[in-house]
């Protein structure tokens, strides 16, 4: 029977955390700014993607897709069309459409543009 219980309280613990505790993608607490890495992360932008100073290395090596340095040069309104597949830059709209929240997409394209080579 004791083994029952501490079961239960193992399994309490878990569902009280996996609802406390937000996970990838997850709306962000009132007045907390998503974290840009994170979120290019969690969309998986590293697949294609590299940012040297952040220390962050595409997976797949084939890809073409540009290293993300300097793009504060880049309007940051482009940025969000571009990335939620309403405009093109260079005649080409993003493969992948971001999916994440308005807020999200904002934090991401803020930490992109503070990107700089080293």
């Amino acid at each position: 029977m004791k083994t029952l219980g501490f079961t239960v309280s193992i399994v309490l613990t878990v569902v009280l955390l996996a609802t406390l505790v937000p996970g990838p993608g997850a709306a962000q607490p009132a007045g907390m700014t998503p974290d840009g890495k994170a979120l290019f992360l969690g969309q998986k932008c590293n697949v294609c993607h590299s940012i040297p100073p952040a220390g962050v290395e595409r997976t797949m090596k084939s890809s073409k897709a540009p290293d993300l340095v300097g793009l504060a040069k880049v309007d940051a309104k482009l940025l969000t069309g571009y990335l939620r597949k309403t405009a093109e830059i260079n005649g080409k709209k993003h493969v992948k459409p971001f999916t994440g929240s308005d807020a999200e997409l904002g934090a991401l394209i803020a930490w992109l543009q503070k990107q700089e080579a080293k």
